[in-house]
């Protein structure tokens, strides 16, 4: 998939420059200590003058290698001991010429031997967050509030809004947990909980390790027109596709508020049939019900979205207006 393989460049690149950065930052401190220090400079040539020294002693004289490295461990023991009382005098760790990783477990390379590192994972669920486009909306289930909801009986369901929103929450968990689970289609007027609950499904599902892409509907028709029409750079409408497609969840938020064409037409059936022959989830939200879908897109939509959508409708009072009234 295009947008795993982008990923996956993008994250060796990040561990790329974190290792340069962890190096400079040592050599940096390396030189600062050497000119500060030069009796540390000279016992550290002195450590590697030995230790040449003793190679070639041993190369020369095979058969006194067992003395020769007693000899040099003993000395090498003694410049260690040296250079450990100047820098703890000096307050300087003993470890400061070391490389210091943001990760330790890896080195900041990614992997442990052949298996991904959790700091590796842990950056794959970061760069779906920002993926999704929505980052700064993400909400967790646990944040949801029935409050909002009365018990005041909603005539075309049978039940208060109460009860619907508890039946409607349910199937948002439930569409997070069952593969098999049906694609949702949130219906209902501005402010009854629509994009927040999608915001929660979305959460839950990148923290299973799943990619998720929001987007509006006038954003993404608005830039396919574009596109088709020259005015978009071809690379950028073919990625963004590329990761609708892609992606293991596609939330289209505000299905309606867009002014309609034949092209974004095409595209929402397009989108449609996609997520349904790959069997890969999405969320629909909208204002309109499914016969204000059918009249102002066309019948064959309304068709395929009752057909593979569970058709959920949100009523109640909006909650941003009970918020500013409390």
């Amino acid at each position: 998939m295009q947008y795993h393989d982008a990923a996956i460049r993008r994250i060796m690149n990040e561990y790329d420059e974190l290792r340069t950065i962890a190096r400079a930052k040592r050599d940096e401190l390396v030189e600062k200590v050497h000119n500060e220090i030069p009796e540390i400079k000279k016992i550290e040539a002195d450590i590697n003058r030995l230790g040449i020294e003793n190679f070639g002693n041993i190369i020369k004289n095979p058969e006194k290698a067992q003395e020769i490295n007693a000899e040099f461990e003993k000395n090498l023991a003694l410049l260690n001991e040296k250079k450990a009382e100047i820098l703890k005098n000096n307050n300087i760790p003993e470890d400061y010429d070391e490389v210091k990783y943001t990760c330790e477990k890896c080195f900041d390379t990614g992997y442990e031997d052949t298996k991904k590192c959790s700091c590796f994972t842990q950056k794959l669920i970061n760069l779906r967050y920002d993926l999704s486009n929505m980052k700064e909306m993400l909400h967790d289930f646990s944040e949801f509030s029935f409050d909002y909801y009365s018990n005041k009986k909603v005539e075309n369901l049978g039940i208060t809004e109460r009860e619907n929103i508890e039946i409607i929450y349910k199937k948002a968990v439930e569409f997070c947990e069952n593969e098999d689970a049906k694609n949702l289609f949130f219906y209902g007027g501005c402010g009854f909980g629509k994009t927040f609950l999608s915001s929660c499904i979305a959460k839950k599902m990148m923290d299973q390790g799943k990619t998720v892409i929001y987007t509006s509907a006038s954003g993404i028709f608005s830039d396919y027109e574009d596109y088709k029409f020259g005015k978009k750079e071809n690379d950028d409408f073919e990625i963004t596709r590329d990761l609708m497609r892609d992606s293991n969840l596609l939330i289209l938020d505000d299905l309606g508020c867009e002014v309609i064409s034949s092209l974004s037409c095409q595209l929402l059936n397009d989108i449609i049939n996609e997520r349904i022959i790959t069997g890969k989830k999405m969320i629909i939200s909208t204002n309109m019900n499914m016969k204000g879908i059918a009249q102002k897109y066309s019948d064959r939509i309304a068709s395929r979205i009752y057909e593979a959508f569970e058709i959920l409708h949100f009523a109640g009072t909006d909650i941003r207006v009970q918020k500013l009234l409390k």
